[in-house]
């Protein structure tokens, strides 16, 4: 049985090719990274006000009641929370009333 010799450089493509695999398979094995400045809020996972700041579609600070629509199970409570009876919520009465 003869051994083959292997040449120096055979050896160091060799030892390159194992590691750009080794790397590649590093890569396709972690998540890519996730910009939350780039996700929309969600029920599940957004606070009181990043949920009315979405449904505030005016921008004026207030939820009006079609406003309040827009956000799953608040449109029935809107009277309840609706503290001060102006006919909006305010992000306080909406917080007050946020997973109730």
């Amino acid at each position: 049985m003869q051994t083959q010799r292997v040449g120096r450089s055979s050896t160091w493509a060799l030892a390159g090719a194992l590691l750009a695999l080794g790397a590649v398979s590093a890569q396709a094995q972690a998540p890519a990274p996730i910009d939350p400045a780039k996700q929309p809020p969600t029920a599940a996972g957004a606070g009181p006000a990043d949920l009315f700041t979405k449904a505030d579609v005016s921008r004026d600070g207030k939820l009006s009641r079609d406003e309040a629509r827009a956000v799953p199970g608040l449109g029935d409570k809107f009277d309840v929370l609706d503290k001060d009876k102006d006919g909006s919520l305010s992000l306080t009465e909406f917080s007050a009333g946020f997973g109730k």
